[in-house]
């Protein structure tokens, strides 16, 4: 539970310094379980940022359908290119870290 604290107060202090509106991300997600597992599902998230090639924040919802509880919700840091995006996550439902890939709505600067 502390990793999760801390990946929440990191995103809540840089939250004040975005300056762009928000973008839509939408793609597939690794949830490990172990050093030799992990569990593929589907994710949704807010980017803090709509611009291309930057570093940016998220939040966002998950489903694993293989797992018995199969929702979680994760906050995350990752970079943003051209109309894709990956990122690195913590679910704070599930405990775990995940890794994301997908497409992202953003504004070519």
């Amino acid at each position: 539970m502390k990793v999760s604290k801390l990946i929440a107060a990191v995103l809540i202090s840089v939250g004040p310094a975005v300056q762009a509106e928000p973008a839509v991300f939408a793609g597939i997600t690794y949830l490990f379980d172990g050093p030799e597992r992990a569990t593929l599902g589907f994710t949704v998230k807010a980017l803090a940022s709509n611009h291309t090639d930057r570093p940016s924040a998220s939040i966002g919802l998950s489903v694993y359908p293989s797992l018995p509880s199969p929702l979680g919700l994760d906050v995350g840091v990752g970079y943003q290119g051209t109309d894709a995006a990956g990122l690195v996550s913590y679910d704070l439902l599930l405990n775990r870290f995940s890794l994301s890939a997908g497409y992202a709505d953003l504004k070519s600067d």
